[in-house]
């Protein structure tokens, strides 16, 4: 599917695109005719093997939680491709794993906050004028299943408030820039094969799988194809929503 309106080919940024979900959504993206962005919070390993892999795309690395790093560098990528069509706001951090309210770590919680929260705010920011000067453009935010209030769990205490907060900023920028051609949604994912995942032992394995309706945790590229259909033209009178996409995890009573 190439990517064409006004006979120009669209420009998408995804953050937080050195590996896992975001990396996937950067291929796909790619292989749709996207002019592809693709960024890391420095210029990792990941990070420059994405890179090798998507010709022509381009590369930048700044911390989301640091505005004025977000700001300039976004400007910069803005100046030489002309514009940002379509943002998705993936970088996202998990920090404070605990069993109890006393072990939260207030440093862990606030990094968590600087890159879950600040950071999608930090970019949009940036990224919106832009597209309110062509009265278009659309924007996905990746929240979790965590941010969902009855599937949030101790053990994501403080990383599952941002991811709520992050379904809450959604909404409210949606009413807010929707009526001025801006489309923005967001997307949770339920438990999915990203390198994290990969270290789990084999109960933790079929524990989740158990309790899944499918059977199953999800794929990345499934996670991309919905996040790109958002982003897409396709999904033109989509706004305000989150998706919860979790193999009927919640439907399961877990």
């Amino acid at each position: 599917m190439n990517i064409l309106r006004n006979n120009m080919t669209k420009v998408i940024l995804i953050t937080g695109s050195s590996r896992g979900i975001g990396r996937t959504i950067a291929k796909e993206a790619y292989k749709d005719g996207y002019k592809v962005i693709i960024h890391g919070k420095t210029d990792s390993k990941e990070l420059q093997e994405t890179y090798k892999k998507l010709p022509g795309s381009i590369k930048i690395f700044f911390d989301v939680g640091n505005k004025k790093d977000t700001s300039a560098a976004i400007k910069d990528v803005i100046s030489k491709t002309g514009r940002i069509d379509v943002l998705i706001n993936n970088a996202g951090v998990a920090r404070n794993f605990i069993k109890d309210i006393s072990e939260v770590d207030e440093d862990r919680a606030i990094e968590e906050w600087r890159t879950n929260v600040l950071g999608p705010i930090h970019c949009m920011q940036v990224v919106i004028p832009q597209m309110l000067k062509r009265s278009m453009g659309s924007i996905v935010n990746i929240s979790s299943m965590k941010g969902h209030p009855n599937l949030a769990t101790m053990s994501t205490f403080t990383y599952a408030q941002t991811k709520s907060a992050t379904i809450s900023m959604t909404k409210s920028l949606a009413k807010t820039y929707s009526p001025r051609g801006i489309r923005i949604n967001s997307v949770s994912p339920g438990y999915t094969e990203t390198d994290q995942v990969k270290l789990w032992n084999k109960d933790t394995f079929r524990r989740i799988n158990k309790g899944t309706l499918m059977g199953r945790i999800g794929t990345t590229k499934e996670i991309a194809d919905l996040v790109l259909f958002l982003a897409s033209d396709k999904a033109s009178y989509i706004t305000g929503a989150d998706f919860l996409v979790d193999g009927g995890y919640e439907l399961a009573g877990k």
